[in-house]
């Protein structure tokens, strides 16, 4: 097996082992719960808007409702004062519904004047709660910031383990090369080391025939999980 293909499959493998690490360093638990709690905080928001709303609903509800009294009553005041002087029975039950709707009308002032203390309670609560989150989302980010500093240092090596590969490749035949990609495309542990003559990866016991033949650095598959077999051992730490 030709020794660059195996400096390669070592490099794609660090490659995706850092990629785990950078991953392991965005998601710590203690990041990881800070975005939960926020995210329940954003819910508790929702829920207080949604609360606001329906006060607001409440409020023109009855607004609208005192409208119509106003005109009711507008209404009957006029009919009275066009009759100041009679005592017909009509007369008698306008002066009393108008008493009513103006009890109704003071009633509504009430529960109007409830609605909004209730509206500036939940402003209040929605005010502290806004500091709450900023102040969690900052402490969130100062977090993020210094796993960021922690996780260029990663891309950095990606970067410079990605140009060696690609330097490596041009020295690699392009036929092995085109078969270690489509096997690549599968997964990305494509070659596997035999190891007291079987494959490490499934256990196979391999044939003297195909330990020969990868002792010749021949290009030979596992008969049971399709890997490129090797023997030849390499530092997975380097592409040099």
């Amino acid at each position: 097996m030709n020794s660059e293909i195996l400096r390669i499959q070592k490099g794609y493998l660090l490659i995706e082992k850092t990629k785990d690490t950078i991953k392991s360093l965005y998601e710590t638990e203690e990041i990881m719960q800070d975005k939960e709690q926020l995210e329940h905080m954003r819910e508790k928001e929702d829920h207080i808007n949604k609360e606001i709303n329906q006060v607001k609903d409440k409020v023109f509800e009855y607004e609208e409702k005192m409208q119509l009294l106003e005109k009711e009553i507008t209404s009957i005041i006029n009919n009275l004062f066009n009759n100041p002087k009679s005592e017909t029975k009509k007369v008698k039950d306008n002066r009393l519904k108008k008493q009513e709707l103006e009890k109704e009308k003071e009633e509504i002032n009430k529960e109007i004047s409830k609605l909004f203390i209730d509206m500036d309670t939940l402003k209040d609560t929605m005010q502290e709660h806004k500091i709450k989150y900023n102040e969690m989302e900052k402490r969130l980010f100062q977090k993020i910031a210094r796993q960021n500093k922690k996780i260029v240092k990663y891309e950095d090596k990606i970067t410079q383990m990605e140009k060696k590969i690609r330097k490596i490749r041009r020295d690699i035949d392009s036929n092995i090369l085109a078969l270690y990609d489509k096997k690549r495309q599968k997964s990305i542990r494509v070659m596997s080391k035999i190891i007291d003559g079987t494959c490490e990866q499934c256990n196979e016991v391999l044939s003297q025939e195909i330990i020969q033949l990868s002792q010749q650095k021949q290009i030979v598959e596992c008969p049971k999980c399709g890997k490129l077999l090797y023997i030849e051992e390499l530092d997975e730490e380097n592409l040099d």
